[in-house]
């Protein structure tokens, strides 16, 4: 089967809804039926797949989602080609008085991931491929700095993470694909806020440090280490054993 084009997912992952998920719905030919990873995880919804993003929220130190998840399926969102999840956090807020200025500021994060199966190993590679590609075309013109890049933890067949600064934000791209799925993860965060009121004026700090001013229970690298060898490998087991069990 050809590589599945957006309008194609669509298609497709309405007329699964339409057929109650069986393998091939009305109208459809076997020849036309989904096939390999897609024909399990096809009407997946992205925020299932993250768990809501519960476990990047305690990571985080959320505070609370700023508005609602939006958890989508494929041929659904701006990434049609994913079942996709997104949400916007409020972090801790760091607050101070200097004689009569009073100071506040609350940090924020933006998550957003996608489960992609497709109909066979080649189509998966292409995809991963591509993914890669425009993050590193960074068509969005962000201004990086101090950029590295890793695999990640557990059993790929091809992964990478990508991790810069900003003057402002810190950004984490991370994609990992298994056989004929892809899967990615996208965080960005604000600065501390502690930690850069120390760092714009130390001289109202004398007795303190950025480290101790922080107000997020993680820093950088932390993050990254936890997403990269701990949260994508365990979302890949739990991806797997519910595609084994739905499978049957």
């Amino acid at each position: 089967m050809s590589r599945r084009t957006r309008g194609t997912a669509a298609a497709i992952a309405a007329a699964l809804a339409l057929a109650g998920c069986s393998a091939s719905g009305p109208g459809e030919t076997e020849a036309d039926a989904p096939s390999g990873s897609y024909a399990v995880m096809g009407n997946w919804l992205g925020c299932e797949v993250f768990g809501d993003f519960a476990d990047l929220q305690a990571q985080l130190g959320a505070t609370g989602v700023d508005g609602e998840l939006q958890s989508t399926p494929i041929g659904e969102g701006i990434d049609a080609e994913s079942a996709g999840c997104a949400g916007l956090f409020d972090l801790a807020t760091f607050e101070d008085v200097q004689g009569s200025f009073e100071y506040s500021v609350t940090g924020d994060a933006a998550a957003r991931g996608g489960l992609a199966p497709w109909n066979d190993e080649a189509e998966a590679e292409a995809n991963f491929a591509d993914r890669v590609a425009q993050r590193r075309e960074n068509a969005a013109g962000i201004a990086y700095t101090g950029e590295t890049e890793g695999e990640l933890g557990g059993d790929w067949d091809e992964s990478l993470y990508i991790a810069a600064d900003t003057d402002e934000r810190f950004y984490i791209d991370a994609y990992g694909r298994k056989g004929d799925w892809v899967v990615y993860l996208s965080v960005d965060f604000l600065h501390d806020p502690g930690v850069g009121a120390y760092e714009s004026a130390p001289e109202f700090y004398p007795d303190s440090s950025a480290e101790a001013m922080a107000v997020y229970p993680f820093t950088t690298e932390s993050l990254v280490a936890w997403i990269t060898g701990e949260h994508l490998p365990q979302i890949q087991t739990d991806i797997l054993q519910r595609a084994e069990s739905e499978g049957q």
